[in-house]
């Protein structure tokens, strides 16, 4: 992706870029304090993850736009953010098709590390961020119809999913076109999430409505693949 370059904006942003590579990639790195120079730039990010478990289904992620503030000096991402757009995730439980909303929440701030290599510019992104995970809005597809299921209001992960990504092997990140990302994460139990039952009526398709969320979705099989491209400047 070429860097942009209207009203000016381009150009601060090549000359920053220009000074954070030097700094990465050419002088000795010190460590981190208050004063050291920092380089805010936004992405856009887009790609899917793959949830395993009994899911086993692909959830697409974005498009979104990853802001990353980092620290000239040492390469670390100090401060960042990745909101994920509620998507639909379509899956199969027992051969029935079933559909569900998944929402994805930041919490705490994304952080991380550019890392140099031996080729002047050329980097390697490694990234750390959490979300709550929150499921609702579940349907499954039966004769023909898409009947809703009940999850409850407030179905989410007990503890918050905590996802790296890094850059994939052969590949490289750099501050002016982006790069792309790939890891593997685990999503444990749920909480607050009702038992499984046609429009909350007990003994309607008990056998379906008896399968707990907690033993379809939590699984240590996930993963993620990201693209990050389009830079800006963004102070």
């Amino acid at each position: 992706m070429k860097l942009l370059t209207r009203s000016g904006r381009g150009s601060r942003l090549a000359a920053s870029t220009a000074a954070a590579l030097s700094l990465l990639f050419v002088a000795t790195a010190s460590p981190a304090s208050a004063a050291n120079p920092t380089l805010t730039v936004k992405y856009d990010a887009v790609g899917t993850s793959y949830i395993g478990s009994q899911v086993d289904s692909t959830l697409p992620i974005g498009p979104s736009e990853l802001t990353t503030t980092l620290d000239l000096v040492d390469g670390k991402i100090v401060a960042g953010s990745l909101p994920i757009p509620t998507k639909q995730l379509q899956f199969d439980v027992f051969g029935i098709p079933a559909r569900a909303n998944v929402t994805l929440t930041q919490v705490g701030t994304l952080t991380g590390q550019l890392e140099q290599t031996d080729q002047l510019g050329k980097a390697r992104l490694t990234s750390n961020v959490s979300y709550d995970i929150k499921i609702s809005k579940v349907e499954a597809k039966v004769f023909g119809i898409w009947f809703p299921l009940s999850v409850g209001s407030n179905c989410h992960t007990i503890k918050p999913v905590n996802i790296t990504a890094s850059t994939p092997a052969g590949e490289f990140f750099t501050v002016n076109e982006g790069g792309r990302v790939t890891g593997n994460y685990t999503i444990g139990n749920f909480t607050g999430c009702t038992p499984l039952n046609f429009f909350d009526i007990p003994g309607f398709f008990p056998w379906f409505g008896s399968v707990p969320i907690n033993a379809l979705v939590p699984g240590s099989n996930n993963s993620i693949d990201l693209t990050i491209s389009n830079p800006r400047y963004g102070g």
